[in-house]
Order: C-alpha cells, then structure tokens, then sequence
C-alpha cells in the first residue's frame, strides 16, 4: 500500500485538488519530495502552470473524506472538506488552496519537472509546512483504502 496524499494547486483563480501515492521525499538539503502526477489528470496542466502545489497526508480517520474528494467530479472536490488559502510571505506558494482536515500540510514550489511515460515526476521544494501527523496515515492498495495493521508475531 502506499500513503495517501492530496496535492491541490490554485492557477488563474481556478481550484484543482487529485489525490496521489506516488510520494516520496528527496533530499533534507533542500528539504525536497517527488510526486508523480498522470499527465492526463485533470490538474496536471494547473500544477505544472502555476509551478506549486500544498500536499495533505491524509490520516486514515478521514478515508471517506479522501473518497469522496477522489470519486467527485473535478469542480466538485473543493465541495468536500474544510478548505483554507495559504496567506505567505513567498508569492510561489501564497494563495495555495490547503484542506485544514489534512494530518499536516507540505507547501511546496516545483522546481524539476520531467516526462516520464504517462507521468510527469515532479520535485519540488518545501517552502512551508502546517499540522503534524500523529501517524496513522491513511493508505491505498488494491483500489481500496485502508490503514496499517500489527503484524502478529
């Protein structure tokens, strides 16, 4: 299974939310993660536009909230959920759309953006950070969602 995460941008006064798996972090110096995004999703055209992206790791309390944003059309998914715009400093980042049900938040300027196949991997740096995840992440594996369970010994 991998951790689910809900990448959201905001470009041209339009909101674009997806949820991915494909997360990783990259280097502590600068604090860095890779997203893969299918660039026949509908906010990849947004995310690669406006250059930025705040990534929400869910917490396996809110799997139907993650459903329900991930199932609902794309003008929809900011219908789910409590939604806040990032007020900054850095103009990379200000404005990001961000879902205050999130564990915790990553802001996050792209700086490497590269085709891959059907995905574009983009890595970018962290400029920002609200919450803290207590770790419970919610988790996806086989179209469904899901958390980690103890593994008997």
């Amino acid at each position: 299974g991998a951790t689910v995460a809900l990448v959201a941008t905001e470009h041209e006064a339009a909101r674009h939310a997806m949820l991915a798996t494909a997360v990783t972090s990259v280097s502590m110096d600068p604090p860095s993660l890779l997203v893969c995004v299918n660039r026949t999703a509908s906010s990849h055209a947004a995310l690669r536009a406006r250059g930025a992206f705040s990534l929400g790791i869910m917490a396996a309390a809110h799997r139907d909230l993650a459903a329900a944003i991930a199932q609902a059309p794309s003008a929809a998914r900011f219908d789910h959920g409590t939604w806040r715009a990032l007020r900054a400093d850095s103009e990379a980042i200000e404005g990001l759309p961000w879902l205050e049900e999130a564990d915790a938040t990553l802001f996050c300027a792209i700086d490497v953006c590269h085709d891959y196949g059907t995905h574009a991997v983009l890595i970018a740096r962290i400029a920002g950070a609200v919450g803290a995840c207590p770790g419970d992440p919610l988790l996806y594996r086989d179209g469904g969602y899901g958390r980690f369970a103890a593994a008997d010994a």
